[in-house]
């Protein structure tokens, strides 16, 4: 086995790890134990590296089997796009690893892999594939002085509609303090300064009534217990006239949570107190409501 060459600062733990699959957008600092090591392991010609780390201690679920392959067993080997390298770190988006786990190798992801990688062969991953359709259409239509992002995750899109919108100020929560601490250190890393992140639940937003523009909601609510509940809630903290853009997947696509169709979807929006419209690109409702006057 390779020598420990440095270690990982980040803020992300096992749990939010498992729980979302959005790990490839987070960043983290690789701290070499040879500070001046940082132009032997990291180069502008390579935009992407191979990273040999501490496997994580979990186990995915059984459809997450190649995921359990490359980051659970005796080494956790993650491919991670560099964003950028100082003096005696290097800032990584992808790695799959622990706040203090060791690094045992660095290589760069060269243009024989790159190559190989057009043709590669693996299990689709479905959702991935519907958000990588839906989001980019949806995002730049979303605007206002204070933006709300629920279910932000390690705030990839949150920090979207940060970059859409400068001069706003952008706020991102989510259950978990690991989610929302790596998102806050993504945030830092990439120079977004409008942005921040909140620890808290749907269901008791940690905002005033009548306090933002617009909020969202990608492909979360359907994991609540009580959707009609949460709608309440964000209706109470948005402004008379204020947006809420969600986007969830439908029954037929997928298979966790209630099992709702498009009219089903508009239905409960306006049963608490929005008008809706909705569109239905492949695989998911886009829901685009206002709160009543």
């Amino acid at each position: 086995m390779f020598g420990e060459i440095g270690s990982v600062r980040n803020e992300a733990d096992e749990t939010s790890l498992q729980i979302l699959s959005l790990f490839r957008e987070s960043i983290s600092e690789i701290r070499l134990k040879e500070p001046e090591a940082v132009s032997a392991y990291f180069s502008q010609d390579y935009s992407h590296y191979i990273v040999v780390h501490t496997p994580l201690n979990i186990r995915f679920p059984e459809k997450r089997e190649e995921w359990n392959l490359r980051f659970c067993k005796d080494a956790g080997v993650s491919v991670v796009e560099l964003v950028v390298a100082d003096t005696g770190s290097a800032y990584v988006r992808g790695l799959m690893a622990v706040n203090g786990s060791k690094v045992f190798a660095i290589l760069p992801f060269t243009s024989t892999d790159a190559e190989k990688a057009k043709n590669a062969k693996f299990p689709e991953d479905r959702m991935a594939r519907v958000r990588a359709q839906v989001l980019p259409d949806v995002l730049p239509g979303i605007k206002g002085e204070t933006i709300l992002d629920i279910g932000s995750g390690f705030g990839t899109l949150t920090m979207e509609l940060a970059k859409n919108n400068p001069d706003s100020q952008v706020y991102g929560l989510d259950l978990h303090d690991s989610l929302t601490g790596q998102a806050q250190m993504n945030a830092e890393v990439l120079g977004i300064e409008n942005v921040e992140f909140r620890t808290g639940s749907a269901y008791a937003l940690p905002f005033d009534e009548s306090s933002m523009d617009a909020a969202t909601c990608f492909f979360m609510l359907h994991h609540l217990e009580d959707i009609k509940f949460a709608l309440f809630e964000i209706k109470r903290v948005l402004k008379k006239g204020g947006s809420l853009t969600a986007v969830e997947p439908l029954a037929h696509h997928h298979h966790h949570g209630p099992q709702l169709s498009e009219a089903s979807w508009r239905e409960l929006f306006e049963d608490v107190g929005f008008n809706v419209e909705s569109e239905n690109p492949e695989g998911a409702v886009v829901l685009k409501a206002v709160k009543r006057e």
